[in-house]
């Protein structure tokens, strides 16, 4: 009897064939591979089990000029299994009024710090 493997995906995946690379630093040569699933939440990369990688690394995608991070969640002989991380937190806005009291807080440590160097006695 085959064994029943559970579906631990949210969405389902379309088959693709797309070309990547995967872009684990900055100065670093990219290493190619091929997208062969592509879903909401995840991708299906083809490449050798040789190469290394991150837990979280940067794949771009040559067809849609698209950058995005991913975390890799499974390794098999000849593929592995991405998920999209995350976009970080839009910026909150911070009150102009606490600004404020961050700029004359800033001022006054400036003041008391040259206050403590004109001291000149090691104080």
């Amino acid at each position: 009897m085959g064994s029943i493997t559970r579906e631990r995906r949210q969405g389902n995946r379309l088959r693709s064939l797309l070309g990547a690379e995967i872009r684990i630093a900055p100065h670093a040569s990219d290493t190619a591979c091929l997208i062969r699933d592509c879903g909401p939440d995840g991708l299906r990369l083809a490449l050798s089990d040789g190469v290394p990688l991150p837990e979280i690394f940067t794949l771009h995608i040559r067809k849609t000029r698209q950058t995005r991070p991913v975390r890799l969640i499974w390794r098999g002989d000849d593929c592995v299994g991405v998920q999209f991380v995350p976009d970080p937190p839009a910026a909150v806005p911070i009150p102009i009024g606490l600004m404020r009291d961050l700029r004359a807080a800033r001022s006054e440590i400036a003041s008391l710090r040259a206050r403590l160097a004109a001291r000149g006695d090691g104080a």
